[in-house]
């Protein structure tokens, strides 16, 4: 028989989560990845908790948060970034909040409530927050020196309707570096872009990144493997053939992972 349970609903704040650039991290170092995500989860779960909320919805890398009170829900992820951002040692995360009414499945949240949640985190830079047009006329006059500036009207990708996007200012939170981020259909003008200091990654978050220490560890094994092949080569006298081969997959290998920590370290594109 068809199942016949009714369907429940509620009006909620919905968080979406999401690590950047996961994947490549994982491709360069999946045990640091893991206890880096581990630590920062501990931060997000903390959080959530301190404002009234739960965690619903978890797949991998990413969550959704189901959070009694708007003002609350911002207030929560200025914390979660400020402390995510001030901490090398933590994975980088997007942050995108909405107001809307969703359906209860067991612990889960579904609807397009979610879906647009998860959208906003998706054009979000990373370490940022963006919050839906719903989250901004509710908590506009309730969070002090927190601002939510206007990123002009568009439609997320894979809904129906357009909705005003707004980027929650706060110290310690990205701003937005390019409209673009949002789509073509964003109108000119609102957030403007940030200074150099606030464009550039902290220096300690460069030099501390496990990310970056691998990269150069592996490089420099292969350059010393390479410069041991031209060494040969020189000495012994052999035929070009005989080292221009183990050379080129020398200098291939090091492309790859070049390839791989810079896909690590930059800002993913929205899909």
């Amino acid at each position: 028989m068809p199942e016949t349970r009714p369907i429940e609903r509620k009006l909620t704040t919905v968080l979406a989560a999401d690590a950047a650039n996961y994947s490549g991290r994982m491709s360069l170092d999946e045990e640091g990845t893991v206890r880096a995500l581990r630590g920062t989860r501990a931060i997000i779960d903390a959080a959530i908790s301190r404002c009234g909320g739960r965690i619903a919805n978890t797949s991998g890398d990413g969550l959704i948060a189901d959070i009694p009170s708007v003002v609350g829900a911002v207030r929560c992820a200025v914390d979660i970034q400020r402390t995510i951002n001030s901490r090398p040692d933590l994975l980088p995360f997007r942050l995108g909040i909405h107001l809307g009414d969703v359906i209860i499945e067991g612990d889960d949240l579904l609807g397009d409530g979610v879906n647009l949640a998860a959208r906003l985190q998706e054009m979000a830079d990373v370490g940022g927050i963006l919050v839906s047009q719903y989250v901004y006329d509710t908590a506009r006059n309730n969070l002090g020196t927190v601002e939510m500036r206007p990123l002009g009207p568009t439609t997320p990708k894979h809904l129906a309707d357009e909705i005003g996007v707004y980027a929650v200012i706060a110290e310690g939170v990205t701003a937005p570096r390019l409209l673009d981020n949002l789509g073509p259909k964003v109108t000119p003008g609102g957030a403007l872009p940030p200074s150099e200091e606030e464009a550039a990654p902290p220096a300690s978050a460069v030099e501390d990144s496990p990310v970056r220490t691998k990269f150069k560890k592996d490089r420099n094994r292969i350059l010393g493997a390479l410069g041991f092949v031209v060494v040969v080569d020189i000495t012994a006298g052999l035929p070009f053939l005989a080292t221009a081969i183990p050379q080129i997959a020398l200098l291939y290998l090091l492309y790859g992972k070049w390839k791989a920590y810079k896909e690590a370290t930059e800002p993913a594109a929205p899909t």
